[in-house]
């Protein structure tokens, strides 16, 4: 007996050893895990800097002081701006290196390879993009020309290897150890792919082919009846006098068209579309409505302090850690304070001594689809009368796990190109094309004038931006900026015929034409992903602009009181009013014949003032009210199977604004009318509340139903401990806090809003999440309260290490130089 329990426990021993030795599928080996030494605990022992450190670094000039505040945010001094960015990527690398390794992963298509075979068709899919294609491309250009763009990315990278050389064991954070492979050494290429990631998260859409079929089955009256170029609500960004458009006789203006879908591309722009619709939610979405900002700025005349402030909030995926990463650079050239994305090397939303800048996203139409004739063989496309032969790249798509998926990229003069058995499609994208924004953000980091700054926004190509401007002389402005492209056949509805040169982009708008302003009269200028300009700039034609409900919204805001103070900027961020009220809540006052719940519905809405905090109800049986609105008025198959009109046009149909056709209601014999389909929706809306909720009140409030959750970016539920939330959210669909979906995931992912009263200016700034990408580290989520809470931390930009508070010296590194 005593031998078989022996034997047991030795087979037991052995098991135990070998199960915590090896690898099982996706499952890394449990012992490395558990090792008290390098394992999960050790990390845990090391999730937060301490002390002082000095570290020698290849390739510096000069000594760099690195010195993190008590949220964890590195404020970099040196003599030498290139060392300077060199810390910067030590710094990011050791605070969100999974982060610069996986983003990049997202631009190349190389899930698979960490992730296994589950990742193949998005990796495809991302491949067929073009992103990687545009961002060796352009890494070719930034390497030929030698320039500043070149000398910033080798500096940055060789921080990040210099962290990834050095880095011992117990410090790989942990998603690299629950999906069981290493980071990789960082190139000037992984670069390049953040930057191409963030204009594919901007600009990416498959919207062209969905709104050609629209207007193939309405009819092109109909069509542009539903979905006009041109919204009814809305301000542009440019006001209406003291803009400083070119005159009207020198404005671009060309013809729209109408391209029709080819039959043979059906099914590839359709799938297509459907495999992008389904990412939505992931890291790999691309463009979807939701994301955009907002950014103003008052200025003296118009602000209590008689100095200009600017405020600037970005709409984005809300990831944890955070898209962002606080960062401040002081050296002889510069002192600025911003946000940067790990992996790019310079702050990307900033203000340093003497002026600053917001983004917000521009909607106009940056990709087209480009249908191919082949011929019989199916290699060769036909472009103005001569058939060319496609190129041909072999790619291998390296997968966890199993056997590589190796298999044919197509390439036209168009761009990437898709084939099935029946036709090809062809991929023309600005992401394809030069793009010499980091250059731009090098100037604009540097800018100390008006007149720079302008000058630094002449490099800026991709993603197209609305970038507004504040200095300490007073100044405002803002600019669309970017590439935009003018096609020589003008902007149409729908796939492009490849086989002439008409579908060409032949040139961009140039710096002068596009939308600009300059210390308006009014005294302030915003903008919330509006059109930029009138109907009468024929450049900015499009489908995929923003509700104009928050440009309604901040107009009123910023024209109804004459003087703001700093309080109000911020307070007007988060604001949560819901501009749809005035529109459609009016529209129920003279409704009779209800039932006796319906007319209570209709009371509450017709009391409510617009507020969409948490503690009311009226939010709720709002959303469910323009939700059945909507439904019962696009019922047409047409809308099932594509895109809704948007509110706007639902508004005007009600108002007789648009043809009455669209009233009546599919399921009903009679003719309908307004009232009809609003009487309707209040008595859907009964049903939907008492089945869902009850009819008790108590349960009809939005915080109960309407919450925010920060997920992990990879957005595994692998990884859902890393998660925060659901928390109880203000806002509603395009309130200026913007929180669509009863789970909101994309909104303010920065709020920023900088006092240019004072000389450095004073900024004011959060995001959800914190500093470090390490979940035992109280910087991973130290800052969700106050972003919940709608406060802001001071951010401290001194000009030298004497100027920063003691209090705020957490920890300190001397990165020693070589010279």
């Amino acid at each position: 007996m005593k031998q078989f329990l022996l034997l047991l426990f030795l087979t037991l021993s052995a098991a135990y050893i070998f199960i915590l030795s090896n690898s099982f599928g996706s499952v890394p080996p449990l012992g490395s895990l558990f090792d008290p030494s390098e394992g999960v605990y050790a990390l845990a022992r090391n999730a937060h800097h301490t002390g002082d450190d000095r570290i020698v670094l290849g390739g510096q000039t000069d000594s760099v002081t690195v010195v993190r505040d008590h949220r964890g945010v590195p404020h970099i001094f040196s003599e030498n701006t290139f060392d300077a960015i060199t810390a910067l990527g030590y710094v990011v690398a050791q605070d969100r290196l999974f982060q610069l390794d996986f983003i990049p992963r997202v631009a190349a298509g190389r899930l698979s390879e960490i992730l296994g075979s589950s990742m193949v068709e998005t990796d495809r899919f991302l491949r067929e993009t073009g992103m990687e294609w545009g961002a060796q491309k352009n890494y070719e250009r930034i390497k030929e020309e030698k320039g500043i763009e070149l000398d910033v990315v080798q500096a940055y990278v060789r921080g990040i290897n210099a962290y990834i050389s050095s880095m011992k064991k117990k410090e790989l954070p942990l998603e690299f150890r629950l999906l069981n492979y290493e980071p990789e050494y960082y190139t000037e290429l992984h670069v390049i792919r953040i930057l191409q990631y963030m204009t594919f998260d901007l600009t990416y859409r498959t919207s062209d082919p969905v709104y050609a079929e629209l207007n193939e089955k309405l009819g092109s009256e109909s069509f542009k009846e539903l979905y006009p170029v041109f919204a009814d609500l809305f301000i542009p960004i440019i006001p209406e006098k003291g803009g400083l458009l070119p005159p009207q006789e020198k404005r671009p203006v060309y013809t729209s068209t109408e391209h029709s879908l080819a039959e043979n591309t059906k099914g590839i722009l359709r799938g297509l579309h459907e495999q992008h619709a389904s990412l939505r939610g992931t890291l790999y979405e691309g463009y979807i409505e939701g994301k955009g900002s907002n950014n103003w700025a008052v200025g003296p005349p118009r602000s209590q302090n008689g100095s200009v402030v600017l405020a600037g909030d970005m709409h984005l995926s809300l990831w944890l850690p955070s898209i962002w990463y606080e960062a401040h650079i002081s050296t002889p050239e510069l002192n600025t304070y911003g946000v940067t994305i790990p992996g790019a090397p310079l702050p990307v939303e900033a203000f340093n001594n003497t002026l600053g800048w917001a983004f917000t996203n521009s909607g106009t139409d940056q990709i087209d689809y480009v249908a191919l004739t082949l011929d019989e063989t199916g290699n060769k496309y036909l472009y103005e009368g001569v058939y060319r032969e496609l190129e041909v790249v072999s790619d291998t798509i390296k997968v966890k796990g199993a056997d590589p998926v190796i298999e044919n990229r197509y390439f036209s003069r168009w761009g990437p190109t898709i084939k099935d058995e029946k036709g090809a499609v062809s991929i023309q994208w600005v992401a394809h094309g030069t793009s010499r924004t980091l250059r731009a953000q090098w100037e604009m980091n540097h800018a100390k004038t008006m007149h720079e700054f302008q000058q630094a926004l002449t490099y800026w190509d991709t993603p197209m931006q609305n970038i507004i401007y504040g200095d300490i002389e007073g100044n405002i402005a803002i600019r669309s900026t970017g590439v935009l492209p003018v096609r020589q056949d003008g902007f149409g509805v729908g796939v492009l015929n490849g086989s002439s040169a008409a579908a060409k982009w032949v040139d961009r708008v140039s710096f002068d034409e596009v939308p600009y302003s300059f210390n308006p009269p009014q005294g302030f200028l915003t903008s919330t992903n509006q059109q930029p300009a009138d109907s009468t700039y024929l450049h900015y034609q499009g489908y995929d602009w923003g509700p104009g409900y928050r440009s309604l919204r901040i107009d009123a805001l910023l024209r109804g009181k004459e003087k703001h103070t700093v309080e109000d900027i911020k307070r007007y961020q988060s604001d949560v009013y819901v501009v749809q009220r005035d529109l459609f809540v009016p529209l129920l006052e003279e409704l009779e014949a209800l039932s006796d719940k319906a007319e209570e519905l209709r009371t509450i809405l017709t009391n409510w003032e617009g507020i969409s905090d948490v503690d009311r109800v009226e939010p709720l049986l709002f959303d469910h009210f323009l939700d059945n609105l909507n439904a019962l008025t696009w019922d047409e198959a047409v809308f099932n199977e594509h895109r809704r009109p948007k509110e706007d046009r639902l508004y005007a149909l009600l108002t007789g604004n648009v043809s009455p056709v669209w009233l009546d209601m599919q399921d009903t014999d009679a003719v309908d009318e307004a009232e009809d389909v609003l009487k309707r929706a209040l008595e859907e809306t009964v049903i939907q509340i008492t089945d869902t909720y009850g009819w008790d009140k108590s349960n009809w409030l939005w915080g109960k139903h309407h919450k925010v959750v920060f997920k992990h970016y990879t957005r595994s539920e692998a990884l859902r401990a890393l998660w925060k939330g659901p928390f109880a959210f203000p806002g509603f669909t395009a309130t200026l806090s913007p929180a669509s979906n009863r789970e909101t995931t994309h909104s303010a992912s920065w709020r920023v809003v900088v006092d240019f009263s004072t000389s450095p200016p004073v900024g004011y700034g959060v995001y959800p999440g914190g500093q470090s990408g390490n979940p035992f580290s109280t910087n991973y989520d130290a800052h969700i309260q106050t972003y919940l809470d709608f406060d802001y931390f001071e951010l401290l930009n001194p000009t030298s290490l004497d100027d920063l508070p003691e209090q705020e010296k957490s920890s300190s590194v001397v990165f020693a130089g070589n010279g």
